[in-house]
């Protein structure tokens, strides 16, 4: 019976892998040339697997694409809300929440390349169809960001304005940097974001 569940064990294991090392490469592909000009077929053997082997895995181009939205806001979500948890003045949250972001995405190049390709984390709503989860996800992480706005409106220490439309200005300006930084070269300073979320931003 131990020795059953111990195979059985060591065979989700290993489909575990193939199914993150598919993701991967998946990512790279489709960061690279679009959901549309991307293939499975491209994708399965750049991974190495067949066609049938990849369709063991993923209902289709479809599903694979927003697994790895899936796969990626799930460490996204409860990190952010960790740095939006902190103690911190709200224009100092508001810093490092730039800073975390943009660290976030230097940790994911590729899945960074693929949701500026959409202008925002929630890319694939529209284009492959709507995918409720990732839509679900960015909204909340909007939501979340303008209660930070509130908090530091209340305290005096952020400007005046509607919070879900600074929020998203906030987020631009995110994407801003990140798309600056993915475009070839050198990492930039970090602290040409942060400073000009400090200017932006504060009352």
């Amino acid at each position: 019976m131990s020795g059953r569940s111990l195979r059985d064990e060591r065979r989700e294991q290993r489909r575990a892998l193939s199914r993150d090392q598919i993701l991967d490469v998946a990512e790279q592909v489709f960061a690279a040339k679009g959901f549309h000009d991307a293939s499975l077929r491209e994708i399965a053997e750049q991974a190495d697997y067949s066609v049938g082997a990849v369709y063991g895995f993923f209902s289709g181009k479809d599903e694979l694409y927003r697994e790895i939205f899936h796969r990626r806001t799930s460490a996204f979500m409860p990190e952010m809300a960790e740095v939006l948890s902190s103690e911190l003045p709200a224009d100092r949250r508001l810093v490092e929440l730039a800073a975390w972001q943009v660290g976030f995405f230097r940790r994911y190049p590729e899945f960074g390349r693929l949701v500026l390709r959409g202008g925002a984390i929630a890319s694939p709503v529209a284009d492959p169809p709507e995918d409720t989860e990732t839509l679900a996800n960015f909204r909340r992480s909007i939501d979340m960001q303008a209660e930070l706005f509130r908090d530091g409106q209340r305290a005096g220490l952020l400007r005046a304005g509607d919070p879900v439309l600074m929020a998203r200005m906030f987020s631009g300006l995110v994407s801003a940097f990140q798309t600056s930084e993915l475009s070839g070269g050198a990492p930039l300073p970090i602290e040409t974001l942060t400073e000009t979320v400090e200017r932006a931003f504060r009352a």
